[in-house]
């Protein structure tokens, strides 16, 4: 239903055929016309993908906000890494070993390996230092551990010249952990980082 306004000579919503609206703070009219199906299959994948993408990024999202070189300019970590993993999205379905989270031109990490202790207690977790004219000393790793199935994620960071880093758990006993990790600078007040790469950890059994 329409609403008339008599001291602006304008109505907003539907009246008739016709629907009032604002367009940049100027009162418009515009023929009313039926609301496409919002229920198409390529919007079923779509909407599919989106929830797949996000149900995973929000493991970790918040924990990475003071370790990520993403552009958040309004808006958060979890909408910058969706965004630049559309085609996901697009596609319907997340695939882990491709997720990307971090984008950048800093040096990739190498030899990059992953455990997680007898005991479950902690995940330890190595690289080769990254040696470049464009890595500081300031330059660290970041890790992130998700475990998928039982909804939960962990985060740690260290110098990358450690070339090591214990992340406590604890973990599941036998959970198939999607590791992301990659390198982060410090210009002044910004950050730069390397693209991330992934690696696929098994937890040992209980």
């Amino acid at each position: 239903m329409g609403t008339l306004n008599l001291l602006k000579g304008a109505y907003t919503g539907k009246v008739g055929a016709t629907v009032g609206s604002k367009w940049k703070n100027k009162s418009t009219v515009r023929t009313y016309s039926k609301p496409s199906n919002p229920d198409t299959p390529a919007q079923q994948l779509t909407r599919n993908g989106f929830k797949a993408l996000s149900s995973f990024v929000v493991l970790f999202a918040d924990l990475i906000k003071r370790l990520t070189a993403l552009d958040t300019r309004g808006m958060s970590v979890r909408n910058a890494i969706l965004k630049i993993n559309s085609d996901q999205i697009a596609a319907g379905a997340l695939t882990a070993a491709d997720l990307i989270v971090s984008k950048g031109g800093l040096p990739l990490v190498n030899g990059f390996a992953g455990t997680i202790a007898a005991g479950l207690a902690t995940g330890t977790f190595t690289w080769d230092k990254a040696e470049a004219s464009t890595v500081s000393d300031k330059a660290v790793v970041v890790v992130i551990v998700v475990d998928k199935a039982n909804k939960r994620a962990f985060v740690g960071s260290a110098l990358n010249s450690a070339e090591t880093i214990s992340i406590p758990g604890p973990y599941q006993a036998e959970a198939q952990l999607d590791v992301y990790y990659y390198l982060l600078d410090f210009r002044g007040s910004s950050k730069v980082a390397s693209a991330s790469d992934y690696k696929s950890v098994t937890a040992p059994a209980a």
